[in-house]
């Protein structure tokens, strides 16, 4: 991982771990609330390169009525790189598991999956005003990115899916 003081001010703000615990937080949450389990450790490499990158986030349907199979099969141009980001953003995804850990915004369940932590904090327009409006997409994609999932099959075929091996 480079240091702080060596990032460029634009990818130390978007890759802030801090923001990236947030949206793996509201991933795991929202998967856990519709599978009545824990978010998978594997699928959290996936949340980032899925809602950090606009076009896929915006690609990304409306409800979880449309399944992953048929909405990759309609979107192939999405997995263009996508294992490239998905490489690229581990060391991001792991930094901000670290840091969530360490603030207790998220926690590791006892099956190894991943948890809200006990101090996570709804990122509600009180707390969050300094959001900007893709900072709230963000959020909101990553909290439909978990239900999704959830709802899509184990965490292989959901890999699979997408055109990547854990």
């Amino acid at each position: 991982m480079q240091a702080w003081s060596q990032r460029a001010v634009e990818e130390a703000n978007l890759f802030n771990p801090a923001f990236c615990a947030v949206l793996l937080a509201k991933a795991s949450e929202e998967f856990a609330k519709k599978a009545q389990q824990p978010f998978p450790f594997a699928l959290a490499f996936l949340v980032l390169p899925i809602v950090l990158h606009r076009g896929t986030r915006q690609a990304l349907p409306g409800s979880t009525l449309t399944s992953l199979l048929p909405w990759v099969q309609e979107n192939r141009e999405q997995l263009v790189n996508f294992a490239g980001r998905v490489q690229s953003l581990r060391q991001i995804t792991q930094e901000a598991i670290l840091f969530g850990l360490q603030h207790e915004t998220l926690a590791i369940a006892g099956t190894g999956g991943i948890a809200a932590g006990a101090r996570r904090l709804t990122p509600t327009e009180k707390r969050t005003g300094l959001f900007t409006a893709e900072a709230r997409e963000c959020v909101d994609r990553a909290g439909f990115t978990g239900r999704w999932f959830a709802a899509a099959g184990l965490p292989a075929t959901i890999y699979s899916a997408w055109g990547i091996a854990p």
